[in-house]
C-alpha cells in the first residue's frame, strides 16, 4: 500500500458532559440483533461499491498505522490522497444503510510505536488529538485534506500490548496500565467533543487477556469494560510454523497435545473468567485458512489425524500469497501460507464447499471443529474454517450470549458464503423458519485414496419432520452418516436426539456443548 507520512493534529472544543447512547444515532441494528464486523482494506480486490452493506452491521477501515518510519511515535501512517477516496465513500456508503464505519489503529505490522505513543500524559494527548481526526466532521473545501473524516470510532489493534507481537514492534511491561489510562482519556475527549452522537471505541485482543506488569495474563480486566464498546477477539492463527505440530488454524474446542492449547471456547472462558461481559464480546474468526508442509503422508493415517509433524517452512498459499518483505516491518521473505476462502472455492472446492478436486482430500476433525485438506503428492496442509465450522462457532455465539460476531476480510469470501453464516445470528426478528428434518440417503462415492475400490458414504436430503418425542420412524444413529443439515433427528440408546449443527461421527449424549439436543424417551 502505498502511504504518506500524515500528521494528524486536533483543535480545542468546549467542554459538554452527556451519558454516551448505546448505538450511533445512524445505525439501523434491531435492538437484540448480533454484530457482524467486518475489516476493509483499501488493498482489497472488492471494491466499496461491491460490498453488500445488509450484511454488515460494522465496517473497520484497516489502517491507521503505527510505525517507526513516522517523525513522531504519536503520528499515525495515513495516505490522505488514496486511503481518504475510500474513507469518503465508504462512509457515504455505511451512512446510506445504517453501517457505522470505524478507523483500526494499528495493525500487525501497523502497531510499532503504541507503546511510546501512550507511554506518558503529553504523549497520549497528542495521539489522542491525532486520532480524532478521523471522527470529526469535515469542514475543509472539497478538494482539500480535511480536519475530519465523519467516521464512528475508533478500532484499537494493539494486538499484544506488553508483548512484542510483530518483530518490529516497541513494547515495555506498563503498556496494559498506559493502555487502560489511554482509553479513559481518549472516552473522555470523545464524549466531550460529541455530546450527542455516540462514537465507539473497539479493539481487537489476542486469546488471553491484556498482561499484567509481570508479562502475565491479567486475571482481573473489569476496569477496562466501561470505556469499550466491545473487544473483537481474533480467535484465528492458532497453528503455524512455530507450532510443534499441524493442527487447526482456529479450532472450537482445544486440540490434544500436541496441539496448541487456544481455542474459541477457551479464549471466550479466558476474556469471561477475567471480568469481561458476554454483551461485549465479539468472537473472531477468519475467513482464510493457512497451510503448512508435512514430514507425512496424513491421508495414509488410520485414522486421519489434524496433527502430524511438519517442515517448519510455510509452503506458498493462494493465488495472493506472497513472500515479499513487508515494507513497514521487515520480517523477512516467507509465505504466509495463506488460502483466502474465495482462493479455496476457485482452485480446490470448485464444485462446492466440502468436495474438493483430484489430488485434494477433505477431513473433518470433531475434536476441533474443523475442516482441513491434505494433498499426498507434496504433502501440503491446510487448515481453515468453512460454512459447517462458522455454523458451529455462530450458534455458540447465540446460545452464550456473546455480541456478535468479527471476521477478517471483507474480500476474502466467495459469493457471501461465509457472511451469510455470521448473519443467521441476526434473527432477534425475522428468524427463519426452521429445516424440515431429513431422512437418509445412501450415495457411492469415488474412493479418497489411490486405491481401486469405491467408497460409501451417508448423506441427508429434507423431509417432513416426525411428531416431536414420537422416535416411530426416526433412523438409528449411525457413527458414519453426514448429518448436514441441522434439525435431523435420530434415535440412539432408547432417546430421541436432534442435531444443532453439521455432524458426523460424534455420539449422541447430554453434554451442554454437543451437537446433539436430547428429546427425551422415546
Amino acid at each position: 500500500m502505498k502511504c504518506y507520512i500524515f500528521t494528524l493534529t486536533a483543535a480545542a472544543i468546549a467542554v459538554v458532559s452527556v451519558a454516551a447512547a448505546p448505538h450511533a444515532p445512524h445505525e439501523k441494528r434491531a435492538t437484540g440483533d448480533k454484530l457482524v464486523v467486518g475489516y476493509w482494506v483499501p488493498w482489497s480486490d472488492t471494491p466499496v461499491a461491491a460490498l453488500d452493506m445488509t450484511k454488515y452491521t460494522h465496517i473497520n477501515y484497516g489502517f491507521g498505522m503505527m510505525v517507526k518510519a513516522n517523525p513522531k511515535p504519536t503520528d499515525i501512517k495515513f495516505d490522505p490522497v488514496a486511503d481518504g477516496v475510500h474513507v469518503k465513500e465508504l462512509v457515504q456508503r455505511g451512512n446510506q444503510y445504517g453501517v457505522p464505519i470505524l478507523i483500526s489503529l494499528g495493525g500487525w505490522t501497523g502497531s510499532q510505536t503504541f507503546s511510546p505513543a501512550v507511554a506518558d500524559a503529553a504523549s497520549r494527548k497528542t495521539f489522542i488529538n491525532n486520532a480524532m481526526t478521523f471522527v470529526r466532521t469535515n469542514t475543509r473545501p472539497e478538494g482539500e485534506v480535511p480536519n475530519g473524516w465523519n467516521m464512528d470510532g475508533i478500532d484499537i489493534d494493539w494486538e499484544f500490548p506488553g508483548r512484542p507481537g510483530a518483530v518490529c514492534n516497541t513494547y515495555n511491561s506498563q503498556d496494559s496500565a498506559n493502555y487502560l489510562l489511554l482509553l479513559k482519556e481518549l472516552r473522555a475527549q470523545l464524549d466531550l467533543e460529541f455530546p450527542n452522537k455516540h462514537k465507539y471505541i473497539t479493539a481487537a485482543v489476542r486469546v488471553q487477556p491484556f498482561d499484567d506488569a509481570s508479562g502475565r495474563p491479567m486475571r482481573d480486566v473489569s476496569a477496562f469494560v466501561p470505556y469499550f464498546d466491545w473487544v473483537s477477539i481474533m480467535i484465528y492463527d492458532i497453528t503455524g510454523s512455530w507450532s510443534a505440530a499441524t493442527g487447526p488454524n482456529a479450532p472450537f474446542n482445544t486440540p490434544s497435545s500436541p496441539g496448541e492449547p487456544f481455542s474459541f471456547i477457551q479464549a471466550v472462558n479466558a476474556w469471561k473468567s477475567a471480568g469481561w461481559p458476554l454483551n461485549k464480546m465479539v468472537a473472531g474468526v477468519p475467513f482464510y485458512g493457512r497451510a503448512l508442509t508435512s514430514t507425512v503422508d496424513m491421508n495414509a493415517a488410520n485414522p486421519p489425524s489434524i496433527h502430524a509433524p511438519h517442515t517448519g517452512v510455510v509452503p506458498k498459499g493462494g493465488p495472493s500469497d506472497s513472500n515479499k518483505p513487508d515494507s513497514n516491518c521487515n520480517e523477512g521473505a516467507v509465505y504466509s501460507g495463506f488460502w483466502k476462502w474465495k482462493e479455496l472455492r476457485t482452485n480446490i472446492l470448485t464444485s462446492n464447499p466440502t468436495t474438493p478436486v483430484a489430488g485434494w482430500v477433505r477431513h473433518w476433525d470433531n475434536q476441533t471443529q474443523t475442516p482441513w485438506l491434505f494433498r499426498s503428492s507434496d504433502k501440503t496442509f491446510i487448515s481453515y474454517d468453512d460454512i459447517q465450522s462458522l455454523t458451529v462457532k455462530v450458534n455458540y455465539v447465540k446460545q452464550q450470549g456473546l455480541l456478535g460476531t468479527m471476521f477478517w476480510e471483507n474480500s476474502y469470501d466467495y459469493n457471501n458464503e461465509l457472511v451469510n453464516v455470521l448473519n443467521l445470528a441476526r434473527c432477534s426478528t425475522n428468524c427463519p423458519t426452521p429445516t424440515p428434518t431429513p431422512t437418509i440417503t445412501t450415495q457411492t462415492m469415488p474412493p479418497v485414496s489411490t486405491t481401486t475400490s469405491s467408497s460409501t458414504k451417508t448423506f441427508i436430503t429434507d423431509s417432513p419432520s416426525p411428531t416431536p418425542g414420537n422416535c416411530a420412524g426416526v433412523a438409528a444413529w449411525n457413527s458414519a452418516t453426514v448429518y448436514a443439515t441441522a434439525g435431523t433427528k435420530v434415535t440412539y440408546n432408547g432417546r430421541l436426539w436432534t442435531n444443532q449443527w453439521w455432524t458426523q461421527g460424534e455420539t449422541p449424549s447430554g453434554s451442554a456443548w454437543g451437537v446433539w439436543k436430547d428429546g427425551g424417551a422415546c
